[in-house]
């Protein structure tokens, strides 16, 4: 019974981290329709909030959601970009001066 159970606990883990190809190709929001502002009906004057979010039109380039890279050995990873980029494993040393 243990057995079993080490096996299967153990593949569940190595599915989990085999690939990240999920961030490869379309996205669910890819596809989202933009809505128009609301308007103010006629007489109505809506007025302008510092803290309303302002939201920025979007740029002519599309960014991928996730990309294949070559790492330091050469060797062909995807990066998404839900994860953080991996951190150094040495400090960078400062310029003189």
């Amino acid at each position: 019974m243990s057995r079993s159970f080490a096996i299967a606990a153990s593949a569940a883990l190595l599915c989990g981290c085999a690939s990240h190809s999920y961030c490869l190709g379309d996205q669910p929001y890819t596809h989202a329709k933009s809505v128009p502002p609301l308007q103010p009906v006629e007489g109505l004057k809506i007025p302008e909030s510092n803290a309303a979010l302002k939201i920025p039109p979007a740029s002519g380039e599309a960014v991928p959601y996730g990309r294949k890279v070559k790492d330091a050995k050469g060797e062909e990873k995807i990066e998404c970009l839900d994860r953080p980029p991996p951190m150094p494993s040495e400090p960078t040393p400062k310029p003189a001066g």
